[in-house]
């Protein structure tokens, strides 16, 4: 296999990833010989991104914050239906582009001079170009190469801006979950971890759920064997419509939902989101509560567990039986919350609490 080929099958394998695009760039600059192969464009109405691998990123920079918008001749390559190359010097604004600013202060002290244009589009709506520069005007051959990659170049950037959209359509799907209050989590067709929002993230952090081996675990042996059986069925069986469980932890139960995720073949297989699980935490309220209480009152987490106990079973004794210390430890630790809060009885406690305000 040559390296146009090698090139060819790589561009496949970088429209999954936009990580990929700059070392992509690199390796076609390099293959056609050019000081540089930049690609850039926007959503309608979007921020302009541009992908530049050699070009110093302090005039990347200066580009966005003063040329793009005087990019007389950029705008007229953005223009032309999406797979056509151009030689940027047969335009009829390159005259005037050779006499700005952006080009004598930007484009010349890069070895910028010339360039070959190939207008680019997406269903999505994004419309951009990739440009190849060079010092010397380009040869026959770099125009007849990018004019050959046009059509694996296009169809690379269509699905790269087709699965960007779906990402953040996820992203702001679990974004929405957290603001809801509700640990949320995609997983992909083998039960692999895929995204997590901060909700879910920290109940990973407390030990409420485990992910182990990337896939998601319950913190007991029961629980964990559980939930495996709830996700199994719900990416295997999706017909049924996923379903519901209560996950035992030593913190007290969580609610457990899952739910099949409709395939959309625009994503390639190993980032397809199989499910999405929601976990909700009766406790998680009271819990951020006394966690801010312990921040402002310097409980402890023994204290700070006592106190949610007390909460949830209504006296000292409970509290102490459900935390699995003596009457005498939850008496001790409870006289200290008490010290600290500043009140002097459990009614008061919990209404501390449980005070929103």
């Amino acid at each position: 296999m040559n390296l146009q080929e090698r090139l060819r099958s790589e561009l496949s394998d970088t429209a999954l990833d936009d990580a990929a695009w700059p070392a992509f760039l690199m390796r076609f600059a390099s293959h056609l010989g050019a000081t540089e192969v930049a690609m850039g464009g926007a959503q309608p109405g979007g921020v302009h991104e541009m992908i530049a691998p050699h070009t110093d990123p302090g005039f990347t920079g200066l580009y966005h914050e003063t040329y793009h918008q005087q990019n007389s001749l950029m705008h007229a390559v953005l223009r032309q239906q999406a797979g056509t190359v151009t030689q940027t010097e047969e335009l009829p604004e390159f005259a005037q582009f050779s006499r700005s600013d952006l080009y004598n202060l930007w484009c010349v002290p890069q070895s910028f001079n010339h360039g070959v244009a190939l207008s680019l589009g997406s269903s999505t709506g994004w419309v951009g170009a990739l440009v190849v520069n060079t010092r010397a005007p380009a040869t026959s051959n770099q125009i007849e190469t990018l004019r050959a990659f046009a059509p694996d170049l296009q169809k690379a950037v269509e699905q790269w801006r087709v699965l960007k959209q779906l990402r953040l359509a996820n992203r702001l799907t679990l974004d929405t979950l957290d603001i809801a209050g509700l640990g949320a989590l995609f997983l992909d067709r083998t039960g692999h971890v895929l995204d997590l929002n901060g909700q879910a993230q920290d109940m990973l952090a407390d030990g409420r759920l485990q992910v182990r081996d990337g896939q998601l675990r319950g913190p007991e042996p029961q629980s964990d064997s559980a939930l495996a059986q709830l996700i199994t069925r719900c990416l295997f069986t999706p017909d049924l419509g996923g379903g519901r469980m209560q996950l035992a932890g030593p913190d007290g139960p969580l609610s457990v939902q899952c739910a099949p995720v409709p395939g959309n073949f625009a994503f390639p297989t190993p980032q397809r989101p199989g499910a999405i699980v929601l976990v909700t935490d009766p406790k998680g309220k009271l819990r951020v509560r006394i966690s801010a209480l312990s921040r402002l009152y310097g409980l402890t987490r023994a204290e700070a567990e006592l106190a949610l106990a007390v909460v949830e079973t209504g006296s000292r004794k409970a509290a102490a039986e459900l935390r699995g210390v003596s009457d005498t430890t939850a008496r001790s630790q409870l006289t200290s919350i008490f010290d600290k809060t500043g009140v002097r009885r459990q009614t008061e406690l919990v209404r501390l609490l449980l005070d929103d305000h």
